[in-house]
């Protein structure tokens, strides 16, 4: 059983004034790196990989993964560590002035005091996500499962990736049977971004130049749930990016037209558990990206508003991952998100860098998609050839059988001609 998606989604509601919560998949890679450095020995092999909320603070940290917590309060003995489905029960002691905030653990085996490490966070959150916790436990004998995340669409199997994109030509296909100029730009530099292999990229152009090959988008969307349905690390990906690259290409169909008067947008909204609250902050990402791409883009006003934006949204129902922002519906990578977002880079020369680094990036993707293209158009003149030689082929079948019924033609007028000179000549009695 999982419960990936129910901690990150509590996890929001963890966060108070008094401490930070970090969430997958923007936690700072330098608390991990510390962790793994003073506890290498303990912690399990890539745990990094599957960390979903970490607070960590100088009285004591604690994270969480799919199935354990890992804790340390501060000068008690270092980090430990609580599987899930040996939980049997969860407590909490608000502090007061001068102590800390308590959280209580047992086990069949053991007890556990946390303070230091929880102080300061929404106590009743942590209570609920523990019980729930053990109301799974007790509902089922499963082990809890765990999975990769805080990846980006280029990391995504290869199957996965073209569900992905054969939803967004579904989406490209609504208004006539063949996807324009514009939308095809789009998904192959979407492509580009997500590192789509050769052979992926081959059935991903029959799919693009085939309307008839074209599969129901509700089973697309139900096979993509049935091959993340323990990887919600995966889920993320496809839920935020996959949107985010449908809303830029509703832009290219129907500029001016709100995303509410889309059935399909609102459609795919639902199936993927997203509110509109996530969409419209969605909308105002794919502007600034677009906004980005332009040669005469301020990127000192362009730096203020995404930080302005990813501020407005975290602990809103408008929140979305500021990587899944950034590095969807456009052509970016991470390289770009993480150097445009830096703290103390907001000098000119720093900014011009940036600016620098971004245009490069689109330059190279720019390029390996004109590759992608050509591969395409010969793979459309390969079809045009054999489509000649079959006409051609037609053609002869039909001289061919044209010179057929002109013999048979030209055999029954001289069975005729035949049979009228008979009829013409004398009877021999009658001479």
């Amino acid at each position: 059983m999982n419960v990936e998606n129910y901690i990150k989604e509590e996890a929001l509601c963890l966060k108070n004034s008094r401490r930070k919560v970090e969430i997958v998949p923007e936690i700072n890679g330098k608390h991990l790196d510390a962790i793994k450095k003073k506890y290498h020995d303990f912690l399990p092999l890539d745990f990094e990989k599957y960390v979903l909320v970490m607070s960590y603070t100088g009285t004591g940290y604690f994270f969480m993964t799919g199935d354990a917590l890992y804790f340390d309060n501060f000068m008690q003995g270092g980090l430990k560590a609580v599987a899930f489905r040996n939980i049997v029960s969860v407590d909490i002691e608000a502090g007061k002035m001068f102590s800390a905030d308590k959280l209580y653990l047992k086990t069949n085996s053991a007890s556990y005091v946390l303070d230091g490490c929880i102080d300061g966070l929404n106590l009743s959150t942590l209570r609920n996500v523990f019980c729930h916790i053990i109301s799974k436990c007790k509902e089922s004998d499963e082990t809890f499962s765990i999975s990769r995340q805080g990846m980006l669409s280029s990391e995504l199997p290869g199957n996965i990736k073209l569900l992905y994109l054969q939803i967004l030509c579904n989406y490209a296909y609504i208004n006539d049977s063949m996807i324009d100029a514009d939308e095809y730009n789009a998904i192959t530099k979407f492509s580009v971004r997500m590192e789509l292999s050769g052979e992926m990229r081959g059935k991903l152009r029959i799919y693009m130049n085939d309307c008839e090959s074209r599969i129901k988008t509700g089973n697309l969307l139900a096979e993509l749930m049935r091959v993340t349905e323990n990887q919600t690390g995966y889920w993320d990906i496809i839920k935020y990016c996959m949107m985010q690259d449908i809303l830029y290409i509703h832009n290219i169909q129907s500029p001016g037209k709100s995303w509410r008067e889309d059935g399909f947008v609102g459609s795919l909204m639902e199936r993927c558990s997203l509110c509109p609250e996530q969409i419209e902050t969605m909308v105002k990402a794919v502007k600034l990206n677009q906004q980005m791409q332009l040669r005469d883009a301020d990127m000192e006003q362009l730096k203020g508003e995404w930080k302005k934006l990813v501020k407005s949204i975290y602990g809103t129902k408008g929140y979305v991952p500021t990587p899944y922002l950034f590095c969807a519906g456009s052509v970016y990578g991470v390289k770009s998100y993480t150097g445009f977002l830096q703290k103390d880079a907001t000098s000119q020369k720093a900014v011009n860098k940036q600016r620098e680094l971004i245009l490069q990036e689109i330059i190279i993707n720019n390029q390996k998609a004109v590759n992608v293209l050509i591969g395409d158009m010969n793979f459309l003149a390969e079809r045009l050839e054999r489509a000649l030689e079959t006409e051609n082929k037609i053609q002869q079948d039909y001289e061919n059988i044209k010179q057929l019924l002109n013999r048979i033609k030209s055999a029954m007028s001289s069975v005729r001609q035949e049979e009228e000179c008979r009829h013409s000549m004398p009877d021999p009695d009658e001479m």
